[in-house]
């Protein structure tokens, strides 16, 4: 039998242009250890981390990933000046989505091509939620027999889907589905951060199976770039209009934190490895150029300043290093069963 060795996870928060500061850091890890996908059985990512997700999987280098949101972000958001995002805002709030789809489809056909899931080079795991049937929806690589749904999915549609904030992009549909006019949104309505259901994959199919020889799970967890949301209202009685876009960022960064909180947990019992990477707190003006649609040069200069400030943080870091230590023969024989490291 084969030597045991942890299964490594990936995972990509949501969280729309801020995903530049995710794949900065990314990119600065890849440009150290080698590409990411031979390095980890799977990887997760909803929403802007489920197009890095795909990304990664698919082989694309995480550079050209930077280079997706330097170039077409402020195509995909072009309100900039306050008074157009004012404008926006009530399209949004009234009329329909504030942005069509066709720009962000443009770039992620740039990127994947006529990729399908089938031919990712590491296992994927991307949330996205079917609105049709009212339930969370994993698009994932077939792996196991019992599996057969996804192998066929466009890399386009699956990142169209998981990235479709409501109120902000169209409702997607996937072609592929056995249910092809189902409808599907966001996966950050349930999952921004993907963390918990990589470990749920790997129990469930891989860790502890006499097939495989993986003996516990080993995580690395990426945010994207979060600014201090708190607040406080002298009017208790909020309406729709008066929460704004604070109510959705509220729900997705208690929701992210949440899942956060039960890894900790959970990584005590289960002796795992877990690395949980976020910036460091913005300062007030810092703060204000932080937002899922705000794609202006200061901004993305800010996204990219933060992200390599991050990972030099972290890029000698001992527990960092952990998911690099596996040699070539090692990483080869990622996600085969033991019999064939015999």
């Amino acid at each position: 039998m084969g030597e045991k060795r942890p299964f490594q996870i990936l995972s990509i928060d949501g969280g729309g242009i801020k995903g530049l500061y995710s794949a900065v850091i990314l990119a600065d890890f890849e440009e150290r250890y080698g590409q990411l996908y031979k390095h980890f059985d799977l990887i997760c990512g909803t929403s802007t981390g489920g197009i890095i997700a795909l990304a990664l999987a698919a082989g694309v280098p995480a550079k050209e990933i930077v280079n997706l949101y330097v170039e077409h972000g402020p195509i995909i958001f072009p309100y900039k000046s306050r008074i157009s995002r004012h404008i926006a805002y009530w399209k949004q709030l009234i009329i329909k989505s504030k942005y069509d789809d066709e720009k962000l489809k443009s770039a992620l056909k740039h990127v994947f091509g006529n990729k399908r899931i089938k031919d990712c080079k590491s296992y994927v795991l991307i949330p996205t939620s079917n609105i049709t049937e009212g339930k969370s929806c994993i698009i994932k690589t077939d792996h196991a027999d019992e599996l057969g749904r996804d192998s066929n999915h466009l890399l386009v549609d699956v990142a169209l889907a998981t990235a479709a904030a409501p109120t902000y992009f169209p409702i997607q549909k996937i072609p592929t589905m056995p249910k092809p006019d189902d409808q599907f949104v966001d996966g950050g309505l349930f999952a921004n951060n993907p963390s918990l259901y990589g470990i749920q994959e790997a129990y469930r199919f891989f860790i502890g199976k006499e097939n495989y020889g993986y003996e516990k799970f080993s995580l690395l967890s990426i945010s994207t770039l979060q600014k201090n949301i708190g607040f406080q209202s002298e009017n208790r009685h909020l309406s729709i209009r008066g929460w704004g876009s604070k109510l959705i960022s509220q729900m997705i960064h208690l929701q992210t934190i949440s899942t956060h909180f039960h890894i900790e947990y959970l990584n005590k019992s289960l002796n795992g490895h877990y690395v949980r990477i976020e910036n460091e707190p913005l300062t007030e003006k810092e703060s204000k150029l932080i937002d899922l649609d705000m794609a202006c040069e200061e901004s993305i200069n800010l996204l990219i300043e933060k992200g390599h400030e991050t990972s030099s943080k972290w890029i000698d870091d001992p527990r960092l290093q952990r998911f690099f230590e596996l040699d070539n023969q090692q990483i080869k024989l990622r996600g085969e069963p033991v019999g064939a490291m015999q």
